[in-house]
């Protein structure tokens, strides 16, 4: 009876086991806007103006071609720096590039900062955040208690 008992419970196990890995998964067809909107209950929107695609390849050092979409906004007022960057990748295959390349716009930003500039408001920069989901990647400079707030609002937006 044991023999013919362990491989069902085996079978069972990988079940159980695939059906909780899917549970993980994150969802690839969320747009961007409807992700943005998610990160916005928790930013200040009215205060962030949209940045074009020559923005985002120029001043950033972006590679667009790496993107299906994008939505890039930051702050449009000198007494901020809120910002934020939601990317959805091409493809699996540029999911690492994407990060890389808001982990080195961070940096970049980092290493450009005046001291004398808005000095309240540099450990929005240094506590900085990037994170993937799937195909996504969001960075956020935000304050602590509206990046967190983004970031799991960002994340609950692509669970299955």
């Amino acid at each position: 009876m044991k023999r013919i008992a362990v491989p069902f419970l085996l079978l069972a196990a990988l079940l159980l086991f695939a059906a909780c890995e899917k549970k993980n998964a994150y969802r690839s067809d969320v747009s961007v806007a409807a992700l943005s909107e998610a990160v916005e209950q928790y930013v200040d929107g009215n205060g962030l103006a949209e940045m074009t695609e020559g923005y985002v390849s120029g001043m950033m050092h972006m590679d667009i071609s790496l993107f299906e979409e994008y939505l890039v906004k930051i702050s449009a007022y000198g007494s901020s720096i809120d910002e934020y960057g939601i990317f959805k990748s091409a493809d699996e295959d540029s999911i690492s590039a994407v990060k890389a390349q808001a982990e080195a716009y961070l940096q970049l930003r980092k290493d450009s900062w005046m001291e004398e500039y808005l000095p309240e408001e540099k450990p929005k920069l240094t506590q900085a955040a990037v994170k993937t989901c799937g195909r996504y990647v969001i960075y956020l400079i935000l304050g602590d208690d509206a990046r967190q707030s983004a970031l799991d609002a960002f994340e609950n937006a692509l669970k299955n």
